[in-house]
């Protein structure tokens, strides 16, 4: 598992790039004031004319999550350096928090600063990031030893299981099972 370490709890990471670092980015005092508990449902309704209020299909599936950093420039940085960051955070990537540095997200900014934020000492600005609904953590490997093998899944939301089985070994594999459970909604 890779470890991230920031400065002073003052950065990010987005991608492998320490905003801090390459940029003199710090997350300002007021820190991240759009981050929310948890993503917007996504509405399934049909209004039917001549009809109050509408029908509800149930909302299943979540919108994407807005994220707002506010941060501040703790050195002077040129137009190249601007356009480099604007360059790098449109690019779908991930997003590492110090708040939270055993999760990530996945995501990116669409609408990025103005170039001059970057040009003085203690310019504050916001990076708007349009993120996937939820978090995640990094993979875990674990040694399949015996035949039967129970993840114990710790997220918060329906997600698929994704299983690799390699062989490691000399001998071919045989008489392999794979059994899924489902739960049946209620």
């Amino acid at each position: 598992m890779t470890t991230y370490t920031w400065q002073d709890k003052s950065s990010f990471l987005f991608g492998t790039t320490d905003m801090y670092q390459r940029f003199g980015i710090q997350i300002s005092d007021d820190g991240m004031p759009n981050d929310v508990l948890k993503p917007q449902l996504r509405e399934r309704k049909v209004t039917v004319p001549l009809r109050n209020g509408a029908y509800d299909y149930g909302a299943k599936y979540y919108d994407e999550r807005p994220y707002g950093i506010n941060c501040v420039t703790v050195k002077a940085g040129t137009r190249d350096d601007a356009r480099e960051m604007a360059y790098i955070l449109s690019k779908k990537s991930t997003l590492r928090l110090w708040t939270e540095p055993d999760k990530y997200y996945i995501g990116r900014v669409y609408q990025p600063p103005n170039l001059e934020c970057l040009r003085k000492v203690g310019n504050r600005f916001t990076l708007s990031f349009v993120l996937e609904p939820f978090a995640y953590r990094n993979t875990i490997t674990m040694p399949f030893t015996n035949r039967i093998y129970i993840p114990n899944y710790e997220g918060t939301a329906d997600t698929p299981t994704y299983i690799v089985i390699t062989n490691t070994g000399r001998t071919n594999a045989v008489n392999l099972q794979i059994t899924q459970s489902i739960k049946l909604e209620d």
